[in-house]
């Protein structure tokens, strides 16, 4: 089967399973490091407290928020270098190119954040074999 099926395929199941979520969940809040640094830093103490607070409240459902914002970033990223054409200006190219690093940067950052998040359980059970 075509690659970019796959793709186009496994994308509209990931934005399923994104929309199918609670109705009356609240959002997972993340300020990234951009958006941090242009806080007061009464602000930036605000938003880390918000995050940390809804992490903690619900650190299953914000892993996989995180984990399916990552997988989402990085299946658009490679949809795009497979459809990506020969007739690009380096221009265009080096926009493209520029936008593909803002969107793995965001895959990284969202698994990082999982990862982070499903550490900092201290009270977890750990999986026993099935």
């Amino acid at each position: 089967m075509n690659t970019m099926l796959n793709i186009e395929r496994a994308l509209a199941e990931l934005d399923q399973a994104v929309g199918s979520a609670k109705p009356d969940r609240r959002a997972v809040p993340f300020y990234g490091p951009t958006l941090l640094a242009s806080m007061s830093e009464k602000d930036q103490a605000m938003a880390l407290h918000a995050e940390q607070a809804r992490y903690q409240q619900d650190p299953e459902e914000s892993a996989v928020h995180f984990c399916l914002t990552a997988a989402i970033s990085l299946l658009e990223v490679s949809q795009v270098l497979l459809k990506q054409g020969t007739s690009m200006t380096p221009q265009e190219r080096e926009r493209q190119w520029k936008t593909l690093v803002v969107y793995t940067k965001t895959a990284g950052r969202s698994a990082y954040r999982a990862a982070s998040i499903l550490a900092d359980q201290k009270d977890y059970e750990p999986l026993r074999p099935g």
